[in-house]
């Protein structure tokens, strides 16, 4: 019977921040579920009310998407009347994206229905712990995003490298 390696400390702390990231997600989705819209939608409309205007391109940073991606999602928002486009005032060739009314009404709905939820989910945690979580997410964060993803090398140039 094969022996089970123990993971190390790094190795552990991944292992929770991926259960983390799934249970996030699974939540995420029961929210835009109960509000009749996409997890897209409330990522994208939850971004534009804390952050305002946006280029597209500047979206899909945030969202960490490519811009095609981020693209396609706010051609379907300005669709259905959620997202505007307009001209920005500072460089006439780019465009930027902003909530309708529609919009903002729907952030309203998702603010309040995600106060709701963190409200039960959090109900036996302290402010403190709140703030001591969010510390350390952060921290998780700015730490992870530091290293780019790796270039992927060409399968040719592997097996040369290797021969």
């Amino acid at each position: 019977m094969p022996s089970v390696q123990p993971e190390t400390p790094p190795q552990t702390l991944l292992r929770s921040v991926e259960a983390f990231n799934r249970a996030l997600r699974e939540s995420s989705l029961g929210v835009a579920r109960d509000l009749g819209c996409s997890k897209g939608t409330l990522a994208i409309v939850r971004i534009l009310q804390r952050r305002g205007t946006l280029q597209v391109g500047d979206l899909a940073h945030v969202l960490r998407v490519d811009i095609s991606v981020a693209s396609r999602q706010v051609s379907q928002l300005v669709d259905d009347g959620l997202v505007e486009r307009a001209v920005d005032d500072e460089d006439r060739r780019a465009r930027t994206i902003r909530l309708s009314a529609d919009g903002r009404a729907l952030a309203d709905e998702i603010g309040s229905a995600l106060d709701r939820r963190m409200g039960e989910i959090f109900s036996d945690w302290s402010a403190a712990e709140i703030e001591a979580a969010t510390v350390t997410l952060d921290r998780l964060t700015t730490t992870i995003a530091r290293f780019p993803e790796p270039v992927p090398t060409e399968p040719a140039a592997r097996e040369l490298t290797h021969a």
